[in-house]
């Protein structure tokens, strides 16, 4: 399932740090997005934000026109694979990536 995403003025703080401190940006259905920058720059946390696993302090995020702040992760019908210690060193990445798909019987996936 392809759906736009919709950052709005999206701010990240830890205590008095602020990591994002406005972003806004637009993700089209099934545009191929990518985010690059120097390490701690807040790639991961926006990704971390979107899918639910971090707070956020401003704005919005949406799924196509569904404002998602407040929609616990579990519930936002999105994966992420992390970098490296939470995935299983047993696995491959194919295996991995699998995994999820697995769990939540998506068609296809034995």
């Amino acid at each position: 399932m392809s759906v736009s995403i919709g950052i709005d003025n999206v701010v990240k703080k830890y205590g008095d740090l602020t990591i994002i401190p406005d972003l806004s940006a637009q993700i089209k259905n099934g545009e191929f997005f990518t985010l690059l920058g120097p390490s701690g720059c807040g790639k991961t946390t926006l990704l971390r934000m979107i899918a639910g696993f971090n707070s956020i302090e401003g704005g919005t995020i949406k799924f196509e026109d569904q404002v998602i702040n407040d929609i616990p992760a579990q519930k936002r019908n999105i994966g992420m694979v992390f970098q490296s210690y939470a995935i299983f060193p047993h696995l491959t990445v194919r295996q991995n990536v699998e995994y999820g798909l697995k769990i939540r019987k998506t068609p296809g996936m034995r």
